[in-house]
């Protein structure tokens, strides 16, 4: 039985990782809120841009699953740099002075940007956006504590995470209003559900090599135009949509800014649907011994099973 620290373990994909880690280790969750406790898991309440609660946090575990990070682009820049950059480092430093036996970081296809055909691990940075930036640098700052001081890492970077978490509640909620389609729909969207995301990050733990990135998505490739299909006729809705283009979907979202309105129509969300995501994950396969055992369909019919069970969906 392992003793393993999860930082950001409340949170959506924490929270699942700590589930099925819980069933057969001593796990600690860090975060900054507590919430979705679960039997048997130590809860600490903690910053994590603050060394000393890292690092007592850190002492006496042996693996540890760095989560912990703000997505929201509304923020300002210097906010997500001093969570996702200087929060990262806060643990770089505690695993450094402790004898731990593997770091798993987990970042995000974002940091390569809009790519260009189907990405890989050596695809060059190219973030856009300051979350994506933000990870970009975080990882540059991983990798070089696995260079300069040998220190045992592994980073896992996610494809766009799908499943019952309230971005796609917003996008199910959407294409039952047939909202349209923003561009031309014909742009690859590899994404990657919950439970495969699980299933990669509990296999990093003992399989592959430190100082590795692994890039992890599901096995099926779809555009954004079929992602959209495949929602519709989960949710029984026969109406077809319509496309607007990116530049009036923009002027949409520079409407509710100005108004000071959060909506999903935002510029971040319509980058995140309107950009090409296809990407190679032989690598996860082959040294992680990486199985996705959900395709597109499978994921979206369990996540809408669940938002029905939980009264979210009609």
């Amino acid at each position: 039985m392992a003793k393993i620290l999860v930082t950001g373990g409340t949170g959506f994909i924490g929270n699942e990782l700590v589930k099925e880690l819980s069933k057969r280790h001593k796990v600690t969750v860090f975060d900054r809120t507590i919430k979705h406790v679960i039997r048997g898991v130590k809860y600490i309440k903690g910053d994590i841009t603050d060394i000393q609660q890292v690092r007592k946090a850190v002492k006496g575990n042996d693996y540890i699953y760095h989560l912990a990070a703000v997505l929201d682009e509304t923020l300002p820049k210097k906010t997500l740099f001093d969570i996702n950059v200087g929060g990262t480092l806060s643990i770089l430093e505690a695993c450094k002075e402790e004898k731990i036996k593997r770091l798993i970081y987990l970042s995000t296809v974002g940091v390569m940007g809009d790519i260009e055909g189907q990405a890989d691990e050596k695809y060059p940075y190219n973030p856009e956006t300051n979350y994506e930036k933000s990870k970009a640098m975080a990882e540059r700052t991983v990798l070089e504590y696995y260079k300069r001081y040998k220190l045992p890492v592994i980073i896992i970077r996610s494809a766009l995470v799908y499943g019952p978490n309230q971005y796609t509640l917003k996008i199910l909620q959407k294409a039952k209003d047939v909202f349209p389609i923003i561009g031309s729909g014909k742009n690859k969207f590899h994404l990657i559900y919950i439970k495969n995301l699980i299933t990669a990050l509990l296999k990093a733990m003992k399989n592959g090599k430190d100082g590795s990135i692994y890039i992890v998505a599901d096995d099926d490739v779809h555009t954004y135009e079929e992602y959209y299909r495949i929602i519709r006729e989960e949710l029984g809705i026969n109406e077809e949509p319509k496309n607007i283009p990116v530049w009036f979907a923009d002027l949409i979202a520079f409407f509710y800014r100005i108004v000071g309105k959060k909506s999903i129509v935002s510029k971040e969300h319509i980058n995140r649907l309107t950009r090409t995501r296809w990407y190679k994950i032989n690598k996860a396969k082959r040294y992680l011994k990486y199985k996705p055992k959900y395709e597109l369909r499978k994921g979206i019919k369990a996540t809408i099973k669940y938002f029905k069970s939980q009264g979210f969906l009609e």
